[in-house]
């Protein structure tokens, strides 16, 4: 069983290179399923925090063997003066034996462990997924701000082509065509912006993913999909999360600790065996070994086991108030959200795009001049602006309702 628990931790250590290549060789356009796939598997978190549970299977390889102590031999020899000289020879064997089932609270105390750190891997998983996903609906809205920026630029270049036409014809003034140019120059200046903007979100997204570069990302979606939130916001009961769990295992493990330190106060105790030979006479001699622990009866290991289960206690029960006030608030930020994007959609989106198409034709046409027309432009762009704020506002909080949910499928 020890071999087999060795291995495994062998096997753990060897492996963890292999998860960061194919992490790091991670092609092909990414979806949000694949997202949440890469995060769950390869986040740099993740595998770290997967590293713990090897080391309680380590533990546990640790607490299998049948004591703590090992057997002692003792070995003397020495010369015997006087009217006939000698050698005499000592010799001792103790085996020490484990009072109160010491060895399986141990075992119960490293199994308690392992189920622990599994949980809070679970739970690491849950945090690194949904870190991953909010920088996934990022690249979205800042590839979408620059679809807009490259329309603005079209847009404005062409009215600086009507700018120019006017002008030669008498129907502007110079000032006009540099307002128009001007439009131009704040146009480019988003483009650029806006490049940086998704390179910076791209390493982001990168970073989550345990990936080594985020140029070469290409990601395919949508800012307005939310049908993976919807579902899980009309579910009528939350999956019971792993930091929940971990903190009853908590609960667990400390109250076997409590059990091992109660039995490890019992005595030690070891059977012994000696030979001696004392001149001509050979003796031979068993019995035992007691400590006695008057002036140190252990009491501290169990009044420290005890108050950490308390303190166990403590923190499962806050932890469980703490899931049920993120799930109701992440419930009610989401609503908000949605209705706030629903409300930009239906009112402020449409009538700003169409003023912004009546006021090209009205320039066009020679019935504005352009200082109006821009300010008109500006208005539907500022509206466009805050329609990806709410967008991006509604996949965090989506972000979040997931995350307190505890739900991460795509299925």
């Amino acid at each position: 069983m020890q071999m087999k628990k060795y291995v495994f931790v062998v096997l753990t250590t060897l492996a963890l290179p292999v998860f960061a290549i194919a992490a790091d060789e991670a092609k092909g356009p990414l979806t949000l399923a694949r997202v949440i796939e890469l995060a769950a598997d390869n986040a740099p978190e993740v595998r770290l925090s997967t590293t713990r549970i090897a080391e309680g299977e380590a533990r546990l390889a640790g607490a299998q063997v049948r004591t703590l102590e090992n057997p002692k031999l003792d070995l003397a020899t020495g010369p015997r003066n006087g009217t006939e000289s000698s050698v005499d020879v000592e010799a001792g064997f103790e085996i020490p034996f484990e009072l109160g089932s010491r060895r399986s609270k141990r075992i119960a105390v490293a199994q308690a462990g392992i189920q622990r750190e599994k949980y809070a891997t679970g739970d690491v998983r849950r945090q690194s997924v949904a870190a991953a996903v909010g920088a996934f609906y990022r690249v979205l809205q800042a590839e979408e701000r620059l679809r807009f920026a490259t329309d603005r630029k079209t847009m404005a270049e062409e009215f600086f082509r009507i700018a120019k036409e006017r002008l030669l014809v008498g129907d502007a003034a110079k000032f006009e065509v540099n307002l128009a140019q001007t439009e131009v120059s704040r146009a480019e200046s988003d483009i650029s912006a806006a490049r940086g903007r998704i390179a910076q979100v791209r390493t982001m997204l990168a970073k989550t993913l345990g990936l080594s570069s985020g140029a070469d990302i290409q990601i395919v979606g949508d800012l307005k999909e939310r049908s993976l939130f919807d579902t899980i916001r009309s579910a009528q009961t939350a999956r019971e999360r792993d930091d929940l769990q971990a903190a009853r295992a908590e609960v667990e493990a400390s109250l076997a600790a409590i059990s091992l330190a109660e039995a490890e106060r019992l005595p030690d105790l070891a059977f012994r065996v000696s030979y001696k030979r004392e001149g001509n006479d050979n003796i031979a001699l068993a019995g035992i070994t007691v400590s006695l622990p008057f002036l140190n009866p252990r009491p501290g290991p169990i009044q420290e086991a005890r108050v950490q289960n308390q303190r166990a206690q403590i923190a499962a029960e806050v932890r469980q108030a703490a899931i049920s006030a993120e799930i109701e608030g992440a419930r009610n930020t989401y609503d908000a959200a949605v209705e706030a994007v629903r409300r930009i959609e239906t009112d402020g989106l449409v009538l700003q795009q169409e003023n912004e198409s009546l006021a090209g034709e009205s320039y066009r046409a020679g019935k504005i001049n352009l200082s109006t027309l821009l300010q008109v432009r500006r208005d539907a762009l500022e509206t466009r602006r805050e329609y990806l704020e709410r967008l991006l506002e509604a996949a965090d909080a989506g972000v979040e309702l997931a995350s307190a949910n505890g739900r991460w499928s795509t299925n």
